[in-house]
């Protein structure tokens, strides 16, 4: 190999670990964005990040792609249209978060933290639903996960037994079924031998349900606003491969993507 030759090579392997770099950089960038503009969707900031990065790509000089991203990105977030109303507490979803507290606040902290951060999440997006759904999506997120309390445990799937608890408690039976359903629930019953069970209770197909998703996908643990990408990650990590909710994604991950991508672009209508 000539001098020159080598020369070629060195410069592309350097590009390569520059644009590895940057990439790196992006990523932290967008975690960190998601978590400070907690008021807009993360699918969003996702976006903008993406919409960013595409314009500068051909700039000279790519080691300030990322603090030019960041700028672009706190400019939209800016412009971003937060609706501050928020919903006026009912009945149901008072009761909600009431029972949601009750099972969970003091016996699990970390997914009562996950749990308020899913509602609030919901809060955000139930303009997308008409009127009379908006509180159903809200009393949903707070009671999603109610399932994993000792005092409702019976058959060790949450989703099954958080819907029985509210089913006995005379609750909405859509809220039964969104609780039921929630975030690819039939794919791990049916991993688990309680398709049957899940059955019970209707699965609504709609936008109610891919809000409810799209607000659960897009928490994290310790309920702080997450990218899908980070969430499908961290799930894995946390529960390791043999999990039934892990093997259930290779079922279910393109019905979660696709119910957070069609949320996604209400969003992006909305916002526009």
């Amino acid at each position: 190999m000539s001098v020159v030759e080598g020369g070629d090579v060195l410069t592309t392997m350097s590009a390569a670990v520059r644009r590895r770099h940057v990439d790196e950089q992006i990523r932290r960038l967008e975690s960190r964005l998601v978590r400070e503009h907690d008021k807009v969707p993360p699918s969003l900031v996702h976006e903008w990040i993406e919409r960013a990065r595409a314009r500068l790509g051909g700039a000279p000089v790519q080691d300030f792609v990322p603090l030019l991203v960041e700028r672009a990105v706190r400019t939209s977030a800016r412009e971003f249209p937060v609706d501050s109303s928020g919903l006026s507490g009912t009945y149901l979803s008072n009761w909600a978060r009431n029972t949601a507290r009750r099972l969970l606040a003091k016996e699990l902290p970390r997914r009562w933290a996950h749990t308020e951060g899913v509602a609030r999440r919901a809060e955000q997006v139930a303009h997308l639903l008409p009127p009379g759904e908006q509180d159903l999506l809200v009393a949903a997120a707070w009671l999603h996960d109610i399932g994993y309390a000792a005092e409702l445990v019976d058959t060790g799937w949450h989703s099954l037994d958080g819907a029985r608890y509210l089913r006995r408690a005379g609750v909405s039976p859509r809220v039964c079924g969104l609780v039921a359903h929630h975030s690819g629930a039939a794919a791990v019953a049916h991993l688990l031998g309680l398709a049957d069970g899940l059955a019970e209770f209707d699965d609504d197909r709609g936008r109610l349900r891919d809000a409810l998703w799209y607000c659960d996908m897009t928490t994290g643990p310790d309920g702080h606003p997450t990218t899908l990408d980070n969430r499908l990650a961290e799930i894995r990590r946390r529960r390791g491969p043999e999990d039934p909710v892990v093997r259930a994604l290779d079922i279910n991950v393109d019905e979660r993507r696709a119910a957070v991508r069609r949320v996604h672009r209400l969003l992006r209508r909305a916002a526009a």
